[in-house]
């Protein structure tokens, strides 16, 4: 080899190294926690609070209001958001009386234009406190594909004590010669405070839970719940040593509204979280997100020095909508635009075993969102079967979303036998890959020294139809293959059986808490399912429902004493099923049982005393996009 090859080699092979160590260094830094820990409490919501009058300085022509500013990628967590939006030479200005320590949190962004232009300008964000310059960025999304997102920032504001500050937000344009790259936006504009409070260490005394919640599980997939053959043989094994509640109801048959419900122990209507697509901006606490005013188990455990960790593959479970409020870790996965899919259960466990390789020092309460089920129904190789003759392609494949569509808001024919029963081996295809890396994931918590001392429950967010009531999918009614779900709660401490009482997902967090030893808040609805005895009722709801016309309406549904009552206020419709005899939800018995009259009256009280929500810190207006991603809306 000549000199000059050996010294290429030799730079190769430096070049490796260094990148070797390069990665090493990020690897040891990958979620590497404080000693102790740190949570957020909002002050003040300021963009919440915008009216004119905060408007100090503006373009005559380009006035400052409130609007929505998509700088990028939906599903990527850079969609469209309310916010204030700010054309360049907008001044606007807030007053507030802030304590000592306090910080500003804020999104800036620009709306993405069609198109690369050139020669258009960035624009200048900057925020003053008291005439100081604090923060400022070039944000430029004609020119650099990076500034296509928002950039969710926090300064601190500098105080040492208690005192009105002045706050002023401005945008400047980058070159006044050249017009903007689009429309600039202030979004969840917010004062918080900071409370440091000391970390518990894992002990053998006080458990970790680990909250598994598999995304469109319906209980009648599993086969500790019936289904023959069962493709769970690790969740049948594990549910035989822990809690099965054969009888467990999702608050609502979609994702936000439900898992909203499971981390706040709330009912819909009283998070606020269940709007399905934007409406005017006088429409009151009716969110596509969760205010910051609701608190949740992972912010409960959180102040009582547990450590919180989630992993999503869902874009509806993300700090866009708020879900991940508490949570002091939170890795959010979307949409795979190559693959064509969701991210597979093994990605979220690997995720999750890497945090806690460097965290298993530490107690933990952790929430692990799976997309298994979640159409399309793509299951692999392993777990999926042959399609039959004649089923069209789309079917055949596992896309199920336009047929959906068609037969769901315009009318279109059922599908065949043939490919709904396709469509079922598909889907339990889908549970039967989920609950093959479920193993692998107790493995991993075995081999970290921690399944010993883990609590785990695993449940869903709502379950799927299969035309059972002429539909496909979710979201639309409230029958059992919509909102009944699998809940199992297993690990030491939990004495084996079977409960036959009523269970819901309102009932997760004050559960959780009792499992984890920390305070209940006062005034929630649900119950301590350890305790025993039995719910007087569930109420399940949807703003999504279909009617026969296509267009959407409220549905409520109130399971109570082995009924079920059905009602949909805008068509004045209501159904009564006799659960223990009518389980497939068959023969409406309303108007010939007796049941029917106090169930309604029943739910008529339930919707005169359930508590309203807080008023709304703003919503997330790229929750569109996110709901056409995962079919809700087309």
């Amino acid at each position: 080899m000549t000199p000059h090859g050996r010294r290429r080699v030799a730079a190769g092979v430096a070049l490796l190294v260094g990148a070797a160590v390069v990665w090493v260094r990020l690897r040891s830094r990958e979620f590497s926690l404080p000693a102790r820990i740190v949570t957020e409490d909002v002050i003040a919501d300021l963009s919440a609070a915008f009216d004119r009058d905060n408007v100090a300085a503006e373009a005559p022509d380009a006035l400052v209001r409130q609007g929505v500013v998509q700088p990028g990628e939906p599903l990527r967590g850079a969609g469209a958001r309310r916010a204030i939006v700010a054309p360049p030479g907008a001044r606007i200005r807030f007053r507030a009386t802030l304590p000592a320590g306090a910080g500003l949190r804020f999104g800036a962004g620009m709306e993405t234009t069609p198109g690369r232009r050139e020669r258009a300008s960035g624009v200048r964000f900057i925020v003053t406190v008291d005439g100081r310059r604090l923060y400022q960025r070039l944000v430029n999304p004609a020119a650099h594909h990076r500034d296509r997102r928002w950039f969710d920032e926090r300064i601190d504001l500098g105080l040492d004590v208690d005192r009105p500050v002045e706050i002023v937000l401005e945008t400047v344009a980058e070159r006044r010669d050249r017009p903007p790259a689009g429309a600039p936006g202030w979004t969840r504009v917010r004062a918080v405070r900071d409370t440091v409070r000391d970390r518990q260490p894992a002990a053998p005394g006080t458990p970790n839970v680990l909250v598994l919640l598999v995304d469109t599980l319906r209980a009648d997939a599993l086969g500790v719940y019936g289904a023959e053959p069962s493709r769970t043989p690790t969740l049948d094994r594990l549910a035989a040593e822990g809690l099965v509640f054969e009888h467990a109801v999702a608050q609502s048959s979609w994702t936000l509204p439900s898992v909203a419900s499971l981390l706040s122990g709330l009912h819909p209507r009283s998070h606020g979280a269940v709007r399905s697509q934007p409406v005017d901006d006088d429409e009151r606490g009716r969110g596509e997100l969760l205010s910051d005013a609701v608190t949740t188990w992972a912010e409960q455990a959180a102040h009582a020095g547990i450590t919180t960790v989630g992993v999503s593959a869902n874009p509806l479970v993300s700090r866009a909508t708020n879900l991940a409020q508490g949570f002091e870790t939170f890795v959010e996965f979307s949409w795979d635009p190559a693959g064509r899919n969701w991210t597979p259960a093994a990605a979220v466990n690997r995720t999750f075993l890497r945090w806690l390789e460097r965290n298993r020092g530490h107690r933990f309460v952790a929430y692990l969102h799976y997309m298994e089920p979640h159409d399309p129904y793509t299951p692999p190789a392993a777990f999926r079967p042959a399609a039959p003759a004649g089923v069209r392609p789309a079917i055949a494949a596992g896309w199920v979303r336009d047929t959906a569509d068609a037969l769901n808001r315009k009318g279109a024919p059922p599908l065949s036998a043939a490919e709904i029963g396709h469509l079922r081996h598909l889907y339990h295809g889908e549970v039967g890959a989920w609950d093959a890396e479920l193993a692998m994931l107790l493995d991993g918590l075995a081999a970290f020294g921690v399944r010993d001392s883990t609590l785990v429950i695993v449940t869903a967010d709502h379950g799927e139809e299969f035309q059972e009531h002429g539909r496909l999918r979710h979201g639309s009614q409230l029958y059992q293959e919509s909102i009944r779900v699998p809940l199992v709660i297993f690990g030491p401490g939990v004495r084996a059986g079977r409960r036959t009482d009523l269970a819901q997902g309102i009932d997760l967090f004050p559960t959780i808490t009792a499992l984890l030893g920390i305070a209940t808040p006062p005034g929630l609805p649900g119950r301590n399912l350890l305790r025993g005895g039995g719910a007087g009722a569930a109420v399940s709801e949807t703003a999504v429902g279909i009617a026969p016309a296509g267009n959407r309406i409220e549905v409520l549904s109130l399971v109570m004493a082995g009924w079920k009552l059905i009602h949909a206020p805008a068509l004045g419709r209501f159904e009564l099923y006799d659960l223990g005899r009518d389980p497939a939800e068959r023969e409406n018995r309303y108007g010939t049982a007796p049941e029917g009259d106090s169930m309604r009256q029943v739910l008529q009280r339930w919707r005169e005393t359930v508590p309203a929500p807080p008023q709304p810190s703003g919503y997330d207006a790229s929750f569109g996009d996110r709901l056409r991603a995962l079919g809700y809306v087309q």
